[in-house]
C-alpha cells in the first residue's frame, strides 16, 4: 500500500518530468536543426550562390566559432541572474540569426549570419543544463540528462523529412525562414508559460511538493542558489579534466559519422533503403541513453556504467574497418550498437560533472567543458580526413577514433574514487534515500 510519502515524492518526481524536461527537449530540438539544417540546403546554396567546396565548408564550420563564445557566459547568467530570462533573449536573437540566413543574397551575409546563429545558440545548451541541475537531485539526474540528450535522435529523425518537406514544395530560403521562426513561434510561448528557473518560483507546485524537491537537494549537499564566478571554473583541474573526457567523446562520435553514410549508401544502394535503415540506429541511440540513465540512477556506479559503454563504443569503432560493404547485415548491427553507445554515457558524465565540479566553478564550468569539448568537433573531420588520405580508406581512421574512445574510458577511471568520496558521505543529518524511495548506491 503506498504510504503518504511515497504518493508526494511520485506526484513531485512526475510533474518534473512532465512539463519541464519536455519542454526543455523540444527548445534543443529546435536548436539543433536550425544548427544542422545547412547541410540540406548546400546544394542549392552552391547553384545559387556559386559556392566552392572551401566555401561551403567555411559556411558550415564558422557556426562553431560563434557557439564558443557565449558558453562560459551561459552557464555562467544562468546561475547568477536567471535562466529563464536569458535563454528566452537568446531564443529570439537565434530565431533572428536564423530567419536571416533565408535573407542572405552572397557568401558575406551567409557566413555572417551563421557565425551568429552560433553565438546565440552557444549560451542555449550551458543554461539548460544548469536549469535541469537546479529541479533534479543527483539521485535523479542521470536520468534527466538522458532524456535531454534525446534531442540528438529525435532532431536527427525528424530533420531530414522536415527539411525534405520544405525544399520540396519551397527552396532553401523558406527552410531557413519556416525553421529558424520555430523558436519564436512554438519555443518561446512554451518555454515562458511553463519554465521556471527553480522549484521555489513555480505556481503549479504545492508547497509541500516544492519544499520536498528542494529538501532532496540540500540533503546532498547542494545549495540551492549558487554564486558561482569564472575564476573558480577556469582554475578548477575537475573542469579541465572533464572537458578532455568530452573532447575526446566528441572525436570518438567523428569516427562514426565518417563510415556511416559512405558504407550504408554501399551496402543498401538506395538512398530510399538508406533513409529508413538509418533511423534505426537512432532509435537504438535513443532506448540506450534512457536505460543507461535509469540504471546509473537506480543503481549507482555512474563510472562503471560510463566506462562500459565507452569500452563498447571503442571496440566497435576500431572494427568497423574489417566490415565490408557486402555484410549489411553486419553493417547495420555494428552502426545500431555503435551509436547507442557512443552517446548513451551522456546522463551519467553529465550528472557526475555536476556533483564533482565545485560549487564556485558550477555554472561557468558546464559552458567551459560543452564549449571545449566541442572542440572535437571542429577537429575531428580534419584529422579524419588527413588519416584517410594517409591510409587510402578508413580502417586507420576508425581504429584512432575508437582508441580516442578507449582514452576517454581510461580517464573516466580516474573519477571512480572522487564520486565515491563525495556521495558516501552526506552531510550530518540528511537523508540518504534516492529517488522514488530507493537507497543511495555509491556512484563509482
Amino acid at each position: 500500500m503506498a504510504t503518504p510519502t511515497s504518493l508526494l515524492r511520485h506526484r513531485s518526481h512526475m510533474k518534473r518530468w512532465t512539463r519541464i524536461l519536455p519542454v526543455i527537449v523540444f527548445v534543443y530540438i529546435i536548436c539543433y536543426i536550425d544548427r544542422t539544417n545547412i547541410s540540406f540546403a548546400l546544394p542549392h546554396l552552391e547553384v545559387d550562390m556559386h559556392l566552392t567546396g572551401a566555401q561551403e565548408g567555411f559556411a558550415s564550420g564558422v557556426f562553431f566559432w560563434g557557439y564558443l563564445l557565449l558558453q562560459v557566459p551561459g552557464g555562467y547568467m544562468a546561475e547568477r541572474w536567471s535562466a529563464k530570462r536569458w535563454i528566452a533573449i537568446l531564443m529570439v536573437l537565434w530565431s533572428a540569426a536564423a530567419v536571416a540566413s533565408g535573407l542572405s543574397h552572397n557568401y558575406t551575409e551567409l557566413v555572417l549570419t551563421r557565425f551568429l546563429l552560433g553565438v546565440a545558440e552557444g549560451g542555449v545548451q550551458p543554461a539548460l543544463m544548469s536549469t535541469i541541475r537546479s529541479w533534479f537531485p543527483f539521485a535523479e539526474r542521470s536520468r534527466a540528462y538522458a532524456i535531454f540528450k534525446l534531442y540528438t535522435p529525435i532532431a536527427a529523425i525528424v530533420a531530414a523529412p522536415f527539411s525534405g518537406i520544405i525544399l520540396t514544395y519551397a527552396d532553401w530560403r523558406w527552410m531557413f525562414i519556416i525553421q529558424g521562426g520555430a523558436p519564436l513561434v512554438l519555443g518561446l510561448v512554451a518555454w515562458l508559460v511553463i519554465i521556471r528557473d527553480t522549484p521555489a518560483k513555480a505556481e503549479w507546485l504545492s508547497a509541500t511538493e516544492r519544499d520536498y524537491i528542494e529538501k532532496s537537494r540540500t540533503a546532498e549537499g547542494e545549495p540551492l542558489k549558487n554564486q558561482g564566478s569564472f575564476k573558480a571554473a577556469f582554475s578548477s583541474p575537475i573542469v579541465w579534466l572533464f572537458a578532455l573526457i568530452y573532447t575526446l567523446t566528441q572525436l570518438g562520435l567523428l569516427g562514426l559519422s565518417m563510415w556511416l553514410p559512405s558504407v550504408l549508401k554501399t551496402a543498401f544502394h538506395t538512398d530510399m533503403k538508406v533513409g529508413v535503415v538509418a533511423m534505426l540506429p537512432q532509435i537504438a541511440a535513443g532506448a540506450a541513453i534512457i536505460f543507461i540513465g535509469r540504471s546509473a540512477d537506480r543503481r549507482g556506479r555512474h563510472v562503471t556504467h560510463m566506462v562500459a559503454v565507452l569500452g563498447v563504443g571503442a571496440v566497435v569503432l576500431a572494427g568497423a574497418g574489417l566490415i565490408s560493404a557486402q555484410q549489411k547485415w553486419l553493417v547495420l548491427g555494428a552502426m545500431i550498437l555503435g551509436t547507442a553507445a557512443s552517446i548513451a554515457w551522456y546522463g551519467p558524465f553529465w550528472a557526475t560533472v555536476t556533483k564533482l565540479t565545485p560549487v564556485a566553478a558550477a555554472g561557468a564550468g558546464i559552458g567551459i567543458i560543452n564549449g571545449v569539448g566541442n572542440l572535437g568537433g571542429f577537429f575531428g573531420p580534419y584529422i579524419g580526413g588527413w588519416l584517410k588520405d594517409a591510409s587510402g580508406g578508413y580502417a586507420l581512421t576508425q581504429v584512432f577514433f575508437g582508441a580516442v574512445f578507449a582514452v576517454a574510458a581510461l580517464l573516466v577511471l580516474t573519477l571512480r574514487k572522487k564520486l565515491r568520496e563525495a556521495t558516501s558521505v552526506p552531510p550530518i543529518g540528511t537523508e540518504t534515500e534516492g529517488a522514488e524511495g530507493s537507497p543511495t548506491v555509491t556512484p563509482a
